[in-house]
C-alpha cells in the first residue's frame, strides 16, 4: 500500500471518527434545551466578570492560582484489599479561597465541593513507590471507571502507586442536585469556571504536598481530556512533576461549548462577548509556558477529534517548542489505532525510566 494510499484511508477513518463525536456531541444539546434556562441578570454578570479586568488579572493570568507549601490534614475514609496491597481513600478540607468576592457565595454555596478527594492505589511499602498521578475527565472520577481507564492494575503489577485525584464538582465533590452536575464547565457563567479550574490547580498542588510528606517524592501525572487540560496547565505552575502525559487533550474549552454556543435571554453586544470569552480561556495551558522540560511532555492526539480539537493541539506543540507528540486515528471517542496509544505511553514511561525495571 503506497503512502497516499494510505494517507486516504486514515483521513476516511478520521472523519468516521469526526461523525461519532459529532452524534455524541448532540445529545448535551438536545438537553439543553429541555434544561430550565438559568436565570442571569446581565449586569450582576458582567460586574462579575469586570472583577478579572479590574484587578489586572486578563493581563496577567498567572495570579488567578494560588499554590502553596501547605499540606493539610488528610483523613483516610477507607481502605480494600488490592492486589497485595490497598485501594485507600482519602479527604482534605480544601484550603481554596474563591478569587472573585462577587461569586464567593454562589461558590461556596457546594458543599460537597469544600472537601477534596483522592483514591491511592499502594504496595504499602516502607520505601514509597514511583507514582502515577491520573487526571480525569468531564463527568467522571469513579474509581472503578478510572481503574479501568487508566488500567490501574497493570500501572500497580508493574511496582508503581497509583493516585487518582477528584476534580471539583466531580464524583464525591459533585451537587447535591442533579441538575446542577456538570458544573465545572459553565459557558453562561464563564465565572464559575474560571474559579473551579483555579481551585482545581489549588487542590492538585495540596494533594502532591501531602503525598511529598507520606514520603512520595517521585510523581508523573497523566490525564485525559479535560484531565489532560488540567494536566498541561499544572506542567506551567510548577516544576514538581516527574513527567505530563496529555491524552486527547482538551486545551481550549471555547469550541465547541463555548460562550459563543449560548443563547442568552439578553441582548449580548460585541464588547460584552469578547469579556465572556476572554475569561473563558484565562485558564487555557495555550497561555502559558510549562516549567518543566520539553522531553518530559508527551502529547497524544486524534486528528478527528471533534471535542478536544488538533487544532489546538498542533496550537501548543508550536508554543512549546515541540514536545513529543503522536495523532491517533479517528475522533474522541473512536480510535481505530487505540492499541498504539497504550504503546506509546507505556514507552514514554520507560523513557521517564518509571518502566518497567525502575518503578522500585
Amino acid at each position: 500500500m503506497n503512502l497516499m494510499t494510505i494517507g486516504i484511508k486514515t483521513n476516511i477513518l478520521d472523519h468516521i471518527g469526526s461523525s461519532v463525536d459529532h452524534i455524541f456531541l448532540s445529545i448535551p444539546k438536545i438537553l439543553n434545551r429541555i434544561k430550565p434556562k438559568k436565570q442571569i441578570d446581565p449586569v450582576t454578570y458582567e460586574r462579575e466578570i469586570d472583577f478579572y479586568f479590574e484587578h489586572g488579572i486578563t493581563e496577567n493570568p498567572i495570579n488567578l492560582f494560588q499554590l502553596n507549601d501547605m499540606a493539610p490534614s488528610c483523613r483516610k475514609l477507607s481502605e480494600k484489599p488490592f492486589k497485595d496491597g490497598s485501594r485507600e481513600l482519602y479527604t482534605f478540607k480544601s484550603h481554596f479561597q474563591v478569587l472573585n468576592p462577587l461569586v464567593r457565595d454562589r461558590y461556596h454555596f457546594h458543599e460537597n465541593n469544600q472537601n477534596s478527594y483522592f483514591v491511592r492505589w499502594t504496595h504499602g511499602s516502607k520505601t514509597p513507590r514511583k507514582t502515577i498521578l491520573c487526571l480525569h475527565g468531564y463527568m467522571l472520577g469513579a474509581p472503578n471507571q478510572a481503574e479501568k481507564m487508566f488500567s490501574v492494575k497493570r500501572l500497580y503489577q508493574k511496582g508503581l502507586d497509583v493516585v487518582l485525584f477528584i476534580s471539583p464538582f466531580h464524583w464525591k465533590r459533585a451537587p447535591v442536585n442533579k441538575l446542577d452536575r456538570g458544573i465545572f464547565l459553565q459557558p453562561d457563567d464563564v465565572v464559575m469556571t474560571c474559579e473551579a479550574v483555579s481551585h482545581t490547580m489549588t487542590d492538585l498542588n495540596t494533594t502532591f504536598n501531602i503525598l511529598n510528606d507520606m514520603g512520595v517524592k517521585e510523581i508523573g501525572i497523566i490525564g485525559a481530556s479535560m484531565g489532560a487540560y488540567n494536566a498541561s496547565l499544572f506542567s506551567c505552575l510548577t516544576d514538581r512533576i516527574s513527567f505530563a502525559a496529555m491524552i486527547v487533550p482538551a486545551l481550549d474549552y471555547s469550541k465547541p461549548f463555548g460562550p459563543d454556543s449560548v443563547h442568552f435571554d439578553f441582548p449580548v453586544n460585541t464588547r460584552f462577548r469578547e469579556k465572556m470569552n476572554t475569561i473563558w480561556t484565562l485558564h487555557s495551558p495555550l497561555n502559558f509556558y510549562p516549567k518543566i522540560d520539553k522531553d518530559k511532555l508527551i502529547f497524544i492526539a486524534s486528528k478527528g477529534d471533534q471535542l478536544c480539537l488538533s487544532e489546538n493541539v498542533y496550537r501548543i506543540l508550536k508554543k512549546w517548542d515541540w514536545p513529543q507528540h503522536f495523532f491517533l486515528t479517528g475522533g474522541h471517542w473512536l480510535i481505530f489505532n487505540n492499541q498504539k496509544r497504550g504503546q506509546l505511553w507505556y514507552k514514554f514511561l520507560e523513557d521517564m525510566g518509571f518502566w518497567p525495571d525502575s518503578a522500585s
